[in-house]
């Protein structure tokens, strides 16, 4: 059952399902906890599945501040410990893995492992200018985050060619419009695109000490594996980690949890479970 979660300066929606060692659930920026509807009834058969929606988006608090990569990871150490959880997995994905980045280097206390999913520590100019076109779409267009032509652009930037040829394909942009829609409000969407075109998460990656898995689609157009020689992308991460391992998923794109669910559940729960805490 879901319910709101009193974290200090505002209230985090969390819906705690199943039993077993708990993972903490770190959605991106725009989707809230819908980024893992496909994934969590999966993980929930192993593990106690832990999902929130992040300040600013969904049913959460809106605070005027507080919005940054840093501020999220902060937030989520603050969650847990008022779940009364010493430590748990991380499973992030996209801004979310940017979160559990820093999460995993700031709070190693509170990390049994982490997943780093389609994500990156500090982006080329052209992950930027992903973002920026964005924001210019929420800014520009009257619909603000429901635009029509932003779920348009993010589907085809995000899933795979053959996911949105599936017959769950065909009904991909109505979803993320409808999604994008509901749970944001301008202000905080376009902080969250902001924080990601402005982080350089370099320094936390290399302070992780628990067993990481950097887990992507090998056809991510929104987070490649190289972001460019200024950029630090998912490679750089892995190379650049302590006690790392890699899981490319062949034909996946950006959003592995929705275009390639059953493969992205099985090794994130092999890796959770590995990694167990004793």
């Amino acid at each position: 059952m879901a319910k709101m979660t009193d974290i200090g300066d505002v209230e985090l929606w969390t819906e705690i399902t199943g039993v077993g060692d708990p993972v903490l659930q770190i959605h991106g920026a725009g989707f809230g906890h819908y980024n893992f509807t496909p994934l969590s009834p999966i993980l929930a058969e192993r593990f106690m599945i832990i999902d929130y929606d992040q300040r600013g988006f969904g049913e959460s608090g809106r605070p005027d501040e507080g919005y940054s990569i840093e501020a999220w990871a902060d937030d989520a150490a603050k969650l847990l410990k008022a779940l009364g959880i010493s430590k748990a997995h991380i499973h992030g994905t996209s801004m979310g893995g940017m979160v559990a980045q820093v999460f995993a280097g700031k709070y190693p206390e509170l990390t049994q492992s982490v997943v780093i999913n389609c994500s990156a520590a500090k982006l080329g100019r052209n992950g930027r200018l992903i973002f920026q076109n964005w924001i210019d779409i929420v800014e520009l267009d009257p619909a603000g985050p429901g635009s029509r032509l932003l779920a348009e652009l993010i589907s085809w930037e995000a899933l795979s060619a053959s996911y949105m040829e599936s017959e769950p394909g065909q009904a991909a942009v109505d979803q993320l419009q409808e999604i994008l829609t509901k749970i944001n409000t301008a202000g905080p969407l376009v902080a969250s695109f902001r924080a990601m075109q402005n982080m350089d998460l370099r320094e936390w990656v290399k302070k992780i000490e628990a067993p990481a898995l950097v887990l992507g689609g090998d056809l991510d157009l929104m987070t490649p594996w190289d972001q460019g020689p200024k950029g630090a992308g998912q490679q750089w991460i892995a190379e650049n980690l302590r006690n790392s391992e890699v899981y490319v998923i062949k034909g996946g794109g950006h959003s592995t949890p929705f275009d390639s669910t059953q493969e992205h559940a099985r090794v994130v729960g092999d890796f959770f479970t590995k990694h167990a805490i004793s």
